[in-house]
């Protein structure tokens, strides 16, 4: 073979390494890129002599066991970072004092207690009647904001399962077109580095297990066994009509529980798990403190001589008792605080009502409705024997605790990633200073073979000049 022939060889070598170099250092900011490595292999003629060089092929620096690390830890992250963000709101709104039950209850027990040095006076009683409808309205505020927030989160999770849909479809389709070349090629390259982020993205939704296959597709499960991607067929998530999930795929239908992990399991997790718990308490505070008031204003007498009404209404059931408490009565005359009629002067059963911030909680089970009785159970166990005031005081404790657990635990998630990512980006990331040096290497590789085609031609030109 020529001399020129070999030049050629050699610049063409070059250039498509240059070509490989400028696609590293374009992508050096791609998420989810590897880098490539091209590799040469000399070239023999058919006496076996030496006939320059070729490219041999274009190496994708990926390793699939380190992108599986990012995918368990992604999983692990995406759980506690979106359980750790409505924790601390809920949090915040549990403390805060326009919006506080134990604040609240300070405020109606000193209108009572000022009450208590002149229970006939009607400035005392009126300011009871405000502090009775702001406690009314705490308990309705607090209820509107934790269904805001139940709706938020739903609103959410569509978004979540519209994305984990999407995902898994795109990788179904990625799997088909790979499955032909068997993910092999320097074309197919950015196309495996465009599943492999789809599969990121995916694990950060939900736990996933994968397995790459000979054939160049991926396998994806869920952690819990059932199939989310086989080759190019892709099933699909689904809420139910209770709000649960599905999973369908073809004809069939696989029920999912809460331990999805990743954003999709935290939310499902916080709704179904904290979110309910919280509500369920809510309602037996405010339907305790509405029935402990009501059958303790029931024993006194008010100014007019009456027997006490019940002060707070909506509160004929526990479900809903946060949501639907209202106040019954406008007039300050109603409000019975003697022990007898016609003593206007009197606070002995007014004093029963100071007594009542620190009354437990009792409820007699066997008055409600048994499926309203097992609903409440948990709520109703973590509230008995305890006051409100204890109730509400250590409910938000709890909380406190878990929302710092979960925002260390977020932490330390968030660590694992980076470290995962990390180590990935030591095998397949872009070193923009080698991308450089290669630069100049394949520069000269170029320059010297088209020097040898100069060379090459120079010794042409002067055989030439000898037959002239």
């Amino acid at each position: 073979m020529s001399i020129i022939n070999i030049g050629l060889s050699g610049m063409s070598a070059a250039n498509a390494g240059l070509s490989v170099t400028a696609h590293n250092t374009a992508n050096a900011m791609t998420p989810g890129y590897s880098r490539q490595r091209i590799g040469f292999g000399a070239q023999t003629s058919g006496m076996g002599s030496g006939a320059g060089v070729g490219v041999s092929s274009v190496e994708r620096m990926a390793d699939n066991y380190l992108n599986q690390q990012i995918y368990k830890q992604k999983g692990s992250w995406g759980f506690n970072a979106i359980s750790s963000q409505y924790m601390a709101k809920t949090e915040t709104l549990l403390n805060n004092d326009s919006t506080s039950i134990n604040t609240g209850l300070d405020r109606f027990n000193a209108a009572l207690s000022e009450a208590s040095t002149n229970p006939q006076d009607i400035a005392y009683r009126q300011t009871i009647l405000s502090q009775s409808q702001s406690m009314v309205q705490r308990f309705n505020n607090l209820s509107a904001q934790l269904d805001s927030q139940a709706q938020q989160v739903g609103g959410q999770l569509n978004a979540a399962v519209s994305e984990a849909n999407a995902l898994v479809a795109s990788i179904a389709e990625m799997n088909d077109s790979l499955r032909d070349t068997g993910g092999s090629g320097q074309q197919m390259t950015d196309l495996l580095d465009a599943r492999d982020e789809a599969i990121r993205q995916l694990s950060s939704q939900m736990d996933i297990n994968t397995n790459y296959n000979d054939d160049g597709t991926v396998t994806i499960t869920l952690d819990q066994g059932q199939p989310l991607v086989s080759g190019s067929q892709a099933s699909t998530l689904r809420q139910t009509a209770d709000g649960g999930l599905e999973l369908q795929r073809g004809q069939g239908r696989f029920a999912l529980d809460d331990n999805m992990g990743g954003t999709i399991g935290g939310l499902l997790n916080y709704r179904d798990g904290e979110l309910k718990e919280l509500q369920k308490e809510l309602d037996v505070m405010a339907y305790s403190f509405a029935t402990q008031f009501n059958e303790a204003h029931s024993q006194g007498y008010d100014l007019n001589g009456d027997q006490g009404q019940a002060v707070f209404g909506g509160v004929d059931k526990i479900d809903g008792a946060a949501k639907n408490l209202t106040l019954l009565i406008d007039d300050p005359k109603q409000l019975a605080f003697a022990a007898k009629p016609g003593e206007p002067g009197n606070s002995e059963n007014l004093q029963q009502l100071i007594d009542l911030k620190n009354a437990p909680v009792a409820i007699d089970t066997s008055t409600l409705d048994p499926a309203e009785a097992e609903k409440y159970k948990s709520a109703i166990a973590v509230l008995d024997g305890k006051s409100i005031y204890n109730s509400y005081t250590g409910m938000t404790g709890d909380w406190a605790i878990k929302t710092a657990q979960l925002e260390a635990d977020t932490s330390a998630a968030k660590s694992l990633v980076e470290q995962a990512e990390g180590e990935r980006a030591s095998v397949s990331g872009v070193n923009l200073d080698e991308e450089a040096a290669n630069i100049m290497t394949y520069t000269q590789m170029y320059q010297a073979n088209a020097q040898v085609i100069s060379t090459a031609q120079q010794l042409f030109d002067v055989t030439l000049s000898m037959f002239r």
